[in-house]
């Protein structure tokens, strides 16, 4: 067994601050180690402070960097195996950073890429400790993260407009979640465009979803379901999923027009 301080911190945390006790022993400044793995400074920064999660890429540049037979590695899996994340830990993990497009629907709630921490944490706290609903409500607000860096996705957000009218967590924490969703709407990689409920668009009522071309082309897709979900490469399950997407599309309002409706939205909630 591993008697070294913090053996018992959480595979993200051991992997911080392994990786900031490696630099150091290899007398390795931050802006060194990012040349050899090949990222910004930034995101060795970011992941030694536990701000940023890391990816598989950096994980297995770290252990090449130190000359170690995956260490690293492990401890990514470890990340990737957390009961914070559950079964979409991949997707966090593995799938997001590594996307050129993302595209996602979501019938019920604000799409968890744009989420507020307060509105995280009202999803998150039927049923759970404060442990465990302070640990996933970090891991969600932390992958916003993915649009700073120069290889940023593009990312098309469809939201069904009752959305604006779900009090999540009360209207304050609507209310605050609105200005932020409208506020990042801006943001010249993501676009957010509301389906109205005129629109009667029942493919789009089965449940949320959303896939991602990544950079070597391929395409993998996640799906909710009742108890769980799933994240799949599989082609029929992405060519039915995009099929759905291009419908619910359709009904949707454009760019602009739904920034306004959201602007509605949040005076109706502030007043």
């Amino acid at each position: 067994m591993d008697n070294r301080p913090g053996y018992q911190l959480s595979p993200r945390a051991r992997f911080a601050a392994d990786l900031a006790e490696q630099r150091r022993s290899a007398r390795l400044t931050q802006a060194a180690l990012a040349a050899r793995v090949n990222c910004h400074e930034s995101l060795v920064s970011h992941i030694e402070t536990g701000r940023r999660a890391p990816t598989l890429d950096f994980a297995q540049g770290a252990d090449k960097a130190f000359g170690l037979d995956g260490h690293f590695v492990d401890l990514f899996r470890r990340i990737s195996q957390s009961p914070a994340l559950g079964w979409f830990a991949r997707w966090v993990e593995e799938i997001e950073p590594q996307a050129v497009i993302l595209q996602s629907w979501d019938p019920l709630l604000i799409p968890g890429l744009l989420q507020t921490a307060e509105y995280a944490h009202a999803i998150f706290s039927a049923g759970a400790s404060p442990e465990l609903v302070e640990e996933r409500v970090q891991a969600r607000i932390r992958r916003i993260g993915i649009f700073d860096g120069p290889q940023a996705p593009t990312f098309l957000a469809l939201i069904d407009e009752g959305v604006l009218h779900r009090p999540i967590g009360g209207v304050d924490v609507l209310a605050k979640q609105l200005s932020y969703l409208l506020e990042i709407s801006y943001h010249p990689r993501i676009t957010v465009q509301l389906v109205p409920t005129t629109a009667g668009c029942a493919a789009g009522m089965m449940s949320a979803f959303a896939f991602a071309r990544l950079r070597d082309g391929s395409e993998v897709v996640s799906a909710d379901s009742v108890l769980s979900g799933q994240v799949t490469g599989d082609h029929e399950a992405v060519v039915v999923l995009k099929q759905r997407y291009d419908t619910i599309r359709a009904h949707a309002q454009p760019k602009s027009e739904s920034q306004q409706t959201i602007e509605n939205a949040v005076r109706k909630w502030i007043n």
